[in-house]
């Protein structure tokens, strides 16, 4: 091939390339927004961050997820913390948490949203979050990444 057919095959590569992008996944308002209350239960803690409760709000508007947390630890001591970010994999900060001070998030889907925690510019937690097709559950799997091992636990969370 000459330039000319090595450039337009680059262009029309990146042409089908920006659509996509362009046309990433939203969170699905509906089935995120309101309260979620921790099923300790149900959850899975392989580390020592295990919670006794937790309740979550979301609330998605526009191209911007923020996200309330009020818990308390294994020894009852109580955290709160927040966020509000866009879902663009950019880095927006996080108040309140003493594990990470910065959050990107990432919309895999209309109910998936990944998210990558760092405190003092180093990762701390990645974190895959699901709602169920109902609406009615919710499922995050945490990679604690600043522990030995770094383990990973399922929160389980219902309406």
């Amino acid at each position: 091939m000459n330039g000319r057919a090595n450039l337009a095959f680059a262009l029309a590569g990146l042409a089908i390339l920006f659509p996509q992008s362009a046309s990433a996944a939203a969170p699905d308002a509906k089935l995120w927004n309101g309260t979620w209350h921790l099923n300790a239960a149900k959850s899975k803690f392989a580390s020592s961050a295990k919670e006794q409760s937790e309740t979550r709000t979301f609330d998605i508007a526009g191209n911007k997820v923020t996200m309330k947390s009020s818990s308390k630890d294994s020894s009852g001591k109580a955290m709160n913390f927040s966020y509000s970010a866009a879902y663009d994999g950019k880095w927006y900060p996080m108040v309140g948490n003493p594990n990470a001070d910065h959050i990107s998030l990432t919309a895999v889907s209309g109910r998936e949203i990944r998210s990558k925690a760092q405190l003092h510019g180093k990762p701390s937690t990645e974190t895959t979050a699901m709602v169920s097709a109902d609406g009615k559950h919710l499922t995050m799997r945490r990679k604690m990444l600043r522990l030995p091992g770094a383990p990973t636990d399922v929160l389980e969370f219902d309406r």
